[in-house]
């Protein structure tokens, strides 16, 4: 079956095409720093060969394929502090792919697939949200191969599972295959063999390049750790699982933490434990549903004399119930905590930031406020309502110094997983095991997520020593 390239073609040309069965290939790359040896267009070079070779393999499989021009302004969040590196919000992203679908519909072409070379967590989250939101427009299907899950990332070898692919083996290899004029040859021969791992680098937060070099220095190998010496950080929701793992890894970086939750002896066990390995923490009692409860956390921060320059706003409750057994009072309570006390938190020490020029909150959210699923309709759009606040907060934000920004775990390997499992249990009489798997299946994950993975993540968002993003939502799943 044939391959057109549309810019190629003339109106008349396409108005030929077997438009019902046509499936449409969107290339895209990012313009950003892949090393001293890689050009800024190395995604781009490398979206348009997936294109192609996708496209040889549908023809040959009966499909006629139309090839659009290729997109290469991304978000590219990560490599934003290198020059020549253009960046582009998640959500214009969004904006720009839900338009080419809408065109595409009105003329009933078959499929649009993404031929995706970019892994920047934003850009990634901007890519699922143009899939979900086409479907919930029901416009024609838009799939892309998401490279950092199963299967893709596995078949990629140990190179990309280590996360040090990037101006790596891998994607060098593709550009010397494709433009090898592009490659600076005798820089590549000068770099290390092993290059230190990118998904390691990103957790720090260092917004490099795996072999890049800037002031004579080679990217992540001479990059110093994520430091927040001098600072305070609060954590609500602090006493257990992703708060405590925030917490501790806040405090291992340099930070004073004051660690929040209404159970009081939790978050004295977790600020006794930072203490114990040589950190500043302390332990305050804080119901976030309630703002007198809050105007006290955000006091006792002021009497101790803390500026509070990082806020995580964790505290959450899960609820899972069908739709006809939720009942006003189930709502208005996981509203309460997971969406109003983010809200009362964040108008309670954002002024403060302001001030100083400068601050970070995260909102941990959760991919439910992406997406919703059966059983959570009150746990995913309270989840929503996360999402819909820090996007409308940064907004706010822009331009001041201080962001605010959220993280989007799936299942987490804390208690709450657990009381959810053991709810599943009660319901349907399944094994622990069956109902943690059908759990996993409804998120497409493979494994739980640890507090660990997403401290870092949370982490990253709260780095003061690169560019930071605002008004990013980051997925962290399996």
């Amino acid at each position: 079956m044939p391959i057109h390239e549309l810019a190629q073609l003339t109106w008349e040309e396409v108005r030929d095409l077997d438009h019902g069965r046509t499936v449409v290939i969107l290339p895209i790359g990012a313009i950003e720093a892949h090393g001293p040896h890689l050009p800024l267009g190395t995604d781009v070079i490398i979206a348009n060969a997936m294109a192609d070779s996708g496209a040889r393999k549908l023809s040959k499989r009966g499909y006629p394929v139309l090839i659009l021009p290729q997109v290469i302004y991304t978000a590219a969040v990560f490599g934003a502090d290198f020059d020549g590196t253009l960046s582009i919000a998640g959500v214009t992203e969004t904006a720009l792919i839900l338009d080419l679908a809408r065109s595409l519909s009105k003329q009933s072409f078959r499929l649009l697939a993404i031929a995706n070379a970019h892994l920047d967590p934003e850009h990634l989250t901007a890519l699922n949200e143009a899939v979900k939101l086409s479907r919930a427009d029901r416009l024609l299907p838009v799939i892309f191969p998401d490279l950092t899950r199963r299967p893709w990332g596995t078949r990629l070898g140990e190179e990309f599972k280590s996360g040090a692919c990037h101006a790596g083996r891998f994607e060098t290899s593709i550009v010397l295959s494709e433009l090898k004029v592009f490659v600076r040859e005798k820089v590549r021969r000068s770099l290390p063999s092993n290059p230190a791992s990118l998904s390691e680098a990103h957790s720090q937060s260092v917004q490099a390049c795996v072999v890049a070099r800037r002031s004579g220095r080679s990217g992540p190998r001479g990059a110093e750790s994520v430091k927040f010496a001098g600072m305070t950080a609060v954590i609500t929701g602090g006493g257990q699982g992703i708060g405590a793992a925030v917490a501790r890894a806040l405090a291992a970086e340099g930070a004073a933490i004051i660690v929040a939750a209404r159970t009081l002896d939790r978050v004295k066990a977790v600020a006794e434990s930072i203490e114990r390995g040589g950190g500043k923490a302390r332990a305050v009692r804080c119901d976030v549903t309630d703002p007198s409860s809050v105007h006290a956390l955000a006091s006792a921060a002021s009497r101790q004399g803390a500026a509070v320059d990082i806020l995580i706003n964790n505290a959450g409750m899960a609820h899972s119930a069908p739709l006809h057994k939720i009942t006003l009072d189930d709502w208005q309570r996981v509203f309460a905590v997971n969406a109003t006390g983010t809200f009362l938190c964040t108008q309670g020490f954002v002024p403060g930031m302001l001030e100083r020029k400068r601050g970070s909150v995260v909102n941990v959210a959760s991919v439910a406020g992406l997406a919703g699923a059966r059983y959570i309709a009150a746990y995913a759009a309270a989840k929503h309502a996360v999402i819909g606040f820090t996007r409308s907060v940064a907004a706010e934000l822009e331009g001041t110094g201080v962001t605010c920004n959220a993280v989007c775990p799936g299942f987490v390997d804390t208690e709450m997983t657990k009381d959810s499992v053991a709810r599943v249990v009660q319901k349907t009489g399944k094994s622990p095991d069956a109902a943690l798997a059908a759990m996993l299946a409804s998120s497409s994950q493979q494994r739980l997520i640890t507090p660990d993975e997403v401290a870092r993540a949370v982490l990253a968002l709260c780095d003061f020593t690169g560019k930071r993003p605002n008004g990013t939502a980051v997925t962290i799943a399996d």
